[in-house]
């Protein structure tokens, strides 16, 4: 018996594949749109925070906020309270970006669900967040909280 995570992933994967097709003249990835859509949700989000928001580690985070910052999508500030801490901003590129994104966002829902009845998409998305929920829950008894790191649902 194949394993839900198999499939998980396997979207994951695919995913990622198509927005960075679908984005390739942009000059970003399907994994860095995430990172702009979340930056542009919160500006002024520091790294460690966007990192426990996304899960994921802080020098994978870095390397990517590098990459974004060097194609002018993202800028970095010195917190006013806390100069250790980077906080960040999307810039006028991406703003003029989101829309675009959004749409490939949106495009891939539909070919997620394509074939669906509206009563089939709304069952699927209220067992994934049903798994999501149970997942960060497990994460939470288990001593990892994702939440002291700032994190939401992703």
């Amino acid at each position: 018996m194949d394993g839900i995570m198999k499939y998980i992933n396997r979207m994951t994967r695919c995913s990622n594949f198509y927005r960075t097709q679908q984005l390739q003249d942009t000059g970003i990835s399907g994994v860095q749109c995430v990172y702009l859509m979340r930056i542009s949700r919160q500006p002024g989000i520091s790294q460690d925070q966007l990192a426990g928001q996304l899960y994921k580690d802080k020098s994978v985070v870095a390397r990517q906020l590098a990459t974004l910052q060097q194609a002018g999508f993202v800028r970095k500030e010195s917190s006013p309270t806390d100069r250790r801490v980077q906080q960040l901003y999307p810039t006028e590129k991406t703003m003029e970006l989101l829309p675009r994104i959004r749409a490939v966002l949106e495009q891939w829902d539909e070919i997620l669900t394509r074939g669906f009845s509206e009563e089939e998409r709304e069952q699927a998305l209220s067992l994934l967040r049903r798994m999501y929920e149970n997942a960060e829950n497990e994460l939470h008894r288990s001593g990892e909280n994702p939440k002291e790191k700032g994190a939401d649902n992703p």
